[in-house]
């Protein structure tokens, strides 16, 4: 027999909704492409590079705590809490900007496939179940 949830209010969705599980897994494949592209800088200063030590440097330090912030965001939305909401929605509105700069490139079909599952993204953040199941009452205080 299971323990009851004792963290969600009476009448609230105790089930998670399956547009948490997609925002879950796609806030996660872009924090494992922030980190690749962190690791990809990381090689890149044992072999030719075009950066200089210090900027690529930096520039993986910003890509690796990015990757640990979209990483922390999914974990929040699995477990159904608010503050990663807020996350999301920022890291979406960035990416949607790289994939209408990918369009205006000759990457046109990484700017839409980019565009697009920050699209699929953010209409999962504003589903009403997602809402409702993120938006839950629980005795947690600091949630």
């Amino acid at each position: 027999m299971a323990a009851p949830d004792r963290r969600t209010a009476p009448g609230a969705a105790s089930s998670r909704p399956w547009t948490a599980s997609v925002i879950t897994v796609l806030v996660a494949l872009e924090g494992a492409a922030l980190l690749a592209v962190a690791v990809g800088l990381v090689v890149s200063l044992f072999s030719v590079h075009v950066l200089p030590m210090a900027g690529i440097i930096f520039a993986t330090v910003v890509l690796a705590a990015g990757a640990l912030w979209l990483g922390a965001a999914a974990r929040g939305t699995w477990r159904g809490l608010r503050w990663p909401r807020a996350a999301v929605l920022v890291s979406q509105a960035f990416l949607l900007i790289v994939g209408l700069s990918f369009l205006q490139l000759t990457m046109g079909f990484w700017g839409i496939v980019v565009a697009a599952i920050a699209v699929v993204t953010v209409l999962c953040l504003f589903a009403p179940r997602t809402v409702a199941w993120m938006h839950r009452t629980h005795d947690d205080v600091a949630r």
